[in-house]
């Protein structure tokens, strides 16, 4: 899960995980925890109800009165509520009791990281990195024909099985305006686009630009398009943060099997310029 980042936190006492067997409700009981971030935990259940596997995200117990916390949980909740597409992940319900959580799909397969980054990347060729970016871009395509922006693209939020692409994890995505600001450091700073990184006004560029940090690290055998430096804020708190040049080495020099058209796309989504990003194609620019 990707939270906003803020530069500083009150750590609270850790309860404990809880164990196979274990139920959230009458209809929930726990199989396995999957994992999940400082503050939720990520299990796979066994709903009676549904009468399947499922996902649920939870937020940890120190966290319940947290409102911040807790409205995150549940914005999520609400959007993945009224989202219907392939390549998204579907969800099911949100509860509030005992501990608020989300219940949704169960997505078979590995994440991109370690489908394709970690150890395993000669297994594929360039056409598959093709349909992983072009069924991402068709995920933000729908995402943005809602009105929503995604802000955090990158490989451990999209699950891959079998060739099909399915991108999770909307903890930080939102409602779009056009007028909109963005006042918090939401994202993870390797797949941060300009605006994200400035504080600058975001929009459908803004997913295009992770989408083609993405794409040009599965065309790359995992390089990462820019370098980053430390900034020291206004607090005196510093950050790591991307330097957006030079322009990066282009993917075709870097892997023979990538043709110039195909990287072209990749280096034309992750342009900082936002009229260029937004002109990026095959993989598909999300409109």
């Amino acid at each position: 899960m990707t939270e906003p980042r803020t530069h500083s936190h009150r750590h609270r006492p850790r309860e404990p995980i809880l164990e196979s067997g274990d139920t959230l409700d009458d209809d929930l009981r726990v199989i396995e925890h999957l994992g999940g971030s400082r503050k939720v935990d990520i299990y796979l259940c066994r709903s009676k109800e549904r009468g399947e596997l499922v996902a649920c995200k939870v937020l940890r117990p120190e966290y319940r009165i947290d409102y911040r916390s807790l409205s995150v949980v549940l914005r999520e909740g609400e959007l993945l509520l009224k989202l219907r597409h392939p390549n998204v992940i579907e969800g099911y319900r949100v509860e509030l009791e005992p501990d608020p959580r989300i219940v949704m799909q169960r997505l078979p397969g590995m994440t991109l990281d370690t489908t394709f980054l970690r150890g395993n990347y000669g297994a594929y060729r360039v056409r598959d990195f093709v349909s992983v970016a072009t069924q991402i871009a068709d995920a933000l395509t729908y995402l943005h024909s809602q009105n929503l922006v995604h802000l955090a693209v990158k490989p451990p939020n999209v699950m891959y099985s079998d060739g099909h692409v399915t991108l999770f994890d909307l903890s930080v995505g939102r409602d779009f305006k056009p007028e909109d600001r963005l006042r918090i450091d939401a994202g993870t700073t390797d797949y941060m686009a300009p605006e994200q990184t400035n504080l600058k006004n975001i929009g459908h560029y803004t997913d295009v630009f992770g989408m083609g940090v993405v794409f040009y690290r599965l065309l790359t055998a995992g390089k990462l398009p820019y370098g980053s430096e430390r900034r020291t804020d206004e607090d005196g708190e510093t950050e790591r943060v991307l330097v957006y040049e030079p322009v990066p080495t282009h993917p075709s020099e870097l892997n023979a099997e990538v043709s110039r058209a195909i990287g072209d796309c990749a280096l034309r989504a992750l342009a900082p310029e936002t009229e260029i990003a937004g002109t990026a194609s095959v993989p598909r620019s999300p409109s």
